[in-house]
């Protein structure tokens, strides 16, 4: 069979790049029987922008290139950029694509008077997109514009009268995004051409120019101003969030003023706009004041495009950088805060909420409807306040005893809400353990008579419980006339015999008394032995022959002498 890249002389663009796959140390990056499949089969079939067609023998013609990594970037075939990126990789090594022929590299240079041409018109012109960059993230990636750039003095065009370049040396290694996504490299004797400040547009994106790194402008779509301005909001409804968005997308791209004067008119009323310029302006003026250096205020903040050069060590990039300073200040300066503190006892941690969480939606709160900054001494000691009275109960009653209160600092106030919050399953484990614990005792409780039944009293149980011990035996636990061992020995002697050792209603030999019963005034007998009388009873009586005068009499009975 051969080798497959004897087919295809090195004369063409195909040719010279299976040729060449070594030395641009690309062999385990790409297939050749892929990427002869790709370049001869498959790409010549893509429909491809502005009636581009791929040639099967491969081409280095810029807008071809970018014509077909557009195409593949829409439809999602990443795999294919690989190989796109290999002719990339050739075309930006002179040395070794001059050995193709004219009619399909397609050389440009042109000499004398077009060399100011080349200076504005270098490889900057170069977009993103032909180099496999997504546009502008996290935003959608725009479609590719349409608007051709002037052809590169040191790279090939499309433009088929342009003569050969003349024989010289080749041109620097290029160590850019390009390169190192396809790992080609330079031979250390190749020399540099000394470097010509470039003119760009920005958002600017590191290319590989001709003179090494440089910036390019990736300009904004309307997809990308339509997007950016649903982000930033109103300004006055909530100039929070969009000064938030804004400084955000300064520090996350490269912009130029011609970038800050899109954004700012497309996001802002004229009223608006002109009240930020003008703080931005007496911003500026009073910096000025500690430091001559800075400009004043139509300078740092200008109306009109200072045509600033964006290169790395350039002045020009730090004062875009002082001119978003003074934005950033200038908006915080003519935003119209509505103060409402009430706002800030509506948010209340959820039971379960994390406490980083609940003090975000302070912090937010906070800055959105007061003038405090949550950084502020004064702010920081309002917002530990709110976030100790209005978090979560156990929380609250954990952080209310800490020593210094509201003055503590937050972020040790957040420590010990988080140490709370997160002993909860352990504190919730403890209980369910106790919990679990006492059901367990109840139900042995239960279950115990079942088990073993107690053995029957000895003794005749009453419904009320007996208090005291017996007065005849000395022992607790029953009644006197219940008593198993007896009556007990009085201690005194009888009154009626004057003999000890029985109880009065027991005397064996009672003596009459000296003076009458004073129940009935008869002699004879005691008064407990009065027949009409019953110990601890009124006595019997015939209720027909009752006098009505005689149960008044037992009101005044005398006690026995």
């Amino acid at each position: 069979m051969g080798n497959p890249q004897s087919k295809f002389p090195k004369s063409t663009p195909l040719g010279c790049l299976l040729a060449n796959l070594k030395t641009l140390q690309l062999e385990q990056d790409l297939r050749r029987k892929r990427l002869i499949f790709l370049s001869t089969v498959a790409w010549p079939r893509y429909k491809l922008d502005n009636q581009s067609l791929w040639p099967p023998e491969g081409t280095l013609d810029r807008n071809v290139l970018t014509d077909l990594s557009n195409f593949c970037q829409r439809l999602g075939k990443w795999s294919e950029i690989t190989y796109i990126q290999g002719f990339w990789a050739l075309r930006s090594r002179p040395d070794l694509y001059s050995r193709c022929s004219s009619a399909q590299v397609m050389l440009a240079k042109d000499a004398g008077s077009q060399e100011p041409e080349k200076e504005e018109s270098s490889f900057l012109s170069v977009q993103p997109e032909d180099l496999g960059f997504p546009s502008l993230p996290p935003y959608t990636p725009p479609p590719p514009p349409s608007v051709r750039t002037p052809p590169s003095s040191s790279l090939p065009t499309s433009n088929p009268l342009s003569p050969m370049p003349p024989s010289g040396p080749p041109t620097g290694c290029l160590e850019s995004p390009v390169s190192a996504h396809t790992r080609s490299k330079c031979p250390a004797d190749v020399p540099t051409p000394a470097p010509h400040p470039p003119t760009v547009l920005a958002p600017l994106r590191e290319v590989a120019g001709a003179e090494g790194v440089v910036r390019v402008h990736v300009p904004f779509s309307l997809a990308d101003l339509s997007k950016i301005e649903k982000r930033l909001g109103d300004f006055s409804a909530n100039p929070t969030i969009y000064i938030k968005e804004f400084r955000y997308l300064c520090q996350a791209y490269d912009l130029t003023w011609h970038d800050l004067q899109v954004i700012l008119t497309s996001t802002l009323n004229p009223e608006e706009q002109e009240r930020i310029l003008a703080a931005a302006r007496q911003h500026a003026n009073q910096l000025h004041l500690t430091d001559a250096a800075i400009p004043l205020g139509e300078q740092a903040v200008p109306s009109a495009d200072p045509d600033w050069n964006y290169q790395a060590n350039q002045p020009g990039r730090r004062r875009r950088d002082l001119m978003v300073q003074c934005l950033l200040a200038g908006m915080q300066a003519a935003s119209n805060k509505t103060v409402n503190f009430n706002k800030l006892k509506e948010i209340i941690q959820n039971p379960e909420e994390n406490p980083a969480a609940f003090l975000n939606r302070l912090t937010e709160v906070l800055t959105q409807y007061t003038r405090l900054d949550p950084a502020s001494p004064t702010g920081a000691t309002i917002l530990a306040s709110y976030f100790i009275s209005q978090s979560a109960p156990d929380i609250r009653k954990k952080l209310q005893k800490v020593e210094d209160g509201p003055q503590a600092p937050i972020q040790d106030l957040v420590k010990l809400a988080f140490k709370v919050y997160n002993s909860r399953e352990e504190t919730a484990e403890v209980v369910r353990q106790a919990c679990l614990k006492q059901k367990a005792q109840l139900l042995a409780a239960a279950l115990q008579p079942s088990r073993n039944p107690r053995p029957e009293s000895t003794y005749p149980t009453d419904s009320k419980a007996t208090k005291g011990a017996c007065y005849k035996c000395g022992k607790a636990g029953h009644y006197a006339n219940r008593c198993p061992q007896g009556p007990r020995v009085p201690t005194q002697p009888c009154y009626k015999c004057k003999a000890s050792g029985h109880w009065a209603s027991e005397c064996p030999n009672p003596h009459p008394p000296a003076t009458p019963c004073p129940a009935c005034q008869q002699k004879g007998h005691w008064k407990s032995d009065c027949p009409t009388l019953r110990t601890g009873a009124a006595p019997l009586r015939d209720p027909l022959s009752q006098d009505p005068g005689s149960s008044f009499q037992l009101l005044h009975l005398d006690d026995d002498n």
